[in-house]
């Protein structure tokens, strides 16, 4: 190519270039604007996304249990006999007074306690509490009560509702346990506040479980058949709870962010069983604990908050976002959580007619 066509080859003025720059500058913008938008409904999204999980979670636990609450194991014909064949053969759990092997009731010997002289031993299917934190209305053994667990939270949430405790009780049967064959197990979930939240500036409560098994062997592990004598043939008449069990828990987490656990027992007829303060059936109200029998199902109300901020700025005064409960017990917030509940009920199937005593 001559030097006379290089001459005439023209460069990009700087209007061109300027243009040049402005376009892309738009094009860029766009694209992070969009970028942005796609971002923020994505963390919404993951947020509800989250809610719905833990809500679900926790609702498939305790559809299982509630349904499970007063189930009574019967013993058929075959176990009745493997456990006699059982104890005649175990070496140091036989005993001389049943030479052809204990003979095993139909239905459970476990005791029953309703729980009337002291709350804490109650066997009752379903006892709900009304606004109780933690574990403390059941065992004495508990060092904090309602007002230790509320002076946890900061000012602002020592009046928060959250939330109802429920108790469980139902029965199993483990017919490889020759001292125990008949297991009985005690199920609570409770709401406490979340220390590590607290501790990080970030107050909330969390959703914790206990499970206790009935403790009434016949006799203690054998240490040396020896020591055995006829007491190993007989069931004792009593026994206590205990949280020493294979699949026994202690304040086990279950779930992070619940702002409300709200659970609703009601009769045959579907309405609610309450007393005129608005409580529900429980062993220390002496008048309506005769009615724990007469639940037949239980309305269940979960409410989850987001783990971080969904919206943009705190709700006006006259706007704020309110969060309606089943029994009169709804609440407004203004902060920047999201929240979300979900509802369903579950019917008793295992109380009703024949007693679980």
């Amino acid at each position: 190519m001559s030097k006379k066509k290089f001459s005439q080859i023209r460069g990009i003025s700087l209007v061109e270039l300027l243009i040049g720059i402005v376009i892309t500058s738009i094009m860029m913008t766009a694209m992070y604007t969009s970028y942005t938008v796609v971002n923020k409904t994505y963390s919404q999204v993951s947020e509800r996304a989250k809610i719905s999980r833990s809500s679900r979670d926790l609702v498939s636990m305790l559809m299982r249990d509630i349904r499970m609450s007063g189930f009574r194991y019967y013993a058929g014909t075959h176990t009745i006999s493997k456990f006699a064949s059982d104890t005649q053969s175990a070496t140091g759990l036989e005993c001389d007074a049943y030479p052809n092997g204990m003979l095993l009731s139909k239905t459970s010997y476990l005791s029953f306690d309703n729980g009337f002289t002291d709350a804490g031993e109650s066997h009752n299917p379903i006892v709900i509490r009304k606004n109780t934190l933690g574990y403390a209305s059941v065992s004495v053994d508990n060092p904090e009560s309602q007002t230790d667990l509320t002076a946890k939270m900061p000012q602002g949430y020592a009046d928060d509702q959250c939330c109802d405790q429920i108790q469980i009780v139902y029965e199993d049967f483990n017919q490889n346990n020759l001292n125990q064959p008949y297991q009985k197990y005690r199920i609570t979930y409770f709401a406490e506040p979340n220390e590590d939240g607290i501790n990080a500036g970030d107050p909330r409560f969390a959703v914790y479980k206990t499970i206790e098994s009935w403790q009434q062997p016949r006799a203690p592990e054998p240490v040396d058949p020896d020591d055995y004598d006829d007491l190993t043939c007989v069931f004792p008449a009593t026994g206590s709870w205990s949280d020493d069990c294979r699949d026994c828990v202690v304040k086990e987490l279950i779930r992070d962010y619940i702002t409300d656990m709200e659970f609703i027992p009601f009769d045959s007829k579907g309405r609610i069983i309450k007393d005129a303060s608005g409580q529900y059936p429980a062993p220390e109200i002496t008048g309506i604990r005769d009615r724990l029998f007469d639940i037949r199902g239980v309305d269940i109300r979960l409410t989850f908050r987001s783990s971080d901020d969904f919206f943009k700025k705190d709700a006006p005064d006259s706007k704020k976002r309110i969060i309606t409960g089943l029994d009169n017990r709804s609440k407004e917030y203004s902060d920047k959580y999201l929240r979300d509940s979900v509802i369903v009920t579950v019917n008793t199937r295992n109380i009703g007619g024949e007693l679980f005593r």
